[in-house]
């Protein structure tokens, strides 16, 4: 019987490392889940600020027309 105790606790203790295994695996999944968002945040800020930019330069093309209509 303590052959099989042994082999019990053995078994008890292998399920507690793959426990630990698939939590660290979740939190690697999380983790990654996260830079992907942090990225697409800074993809979406970049788009943003290039629009803003083109904007920018449309409004000055506006001016610059009604400058040479003025000459």
């Amino acid at each position: 019987m303590a052959n099989k105790d042994k082999i019990i606790d053995k078994i008890e203790k292998k399920i507690d490392s793959i426990e630990k295994l698939h939590d660290k695996e979740s939190m690697m999944c999380e983790e990654v889940k996260d830079l992907l968002a942090d990225l697409r945040d800074q993809e979406e800020d970049e788009k943003w600020e290039d629009d803003s930019e083109e904007d920018f330069d449309e409004d000055n093309d506006d001016e610059d027309i009604d400058e040479e209509e003025e000459n």
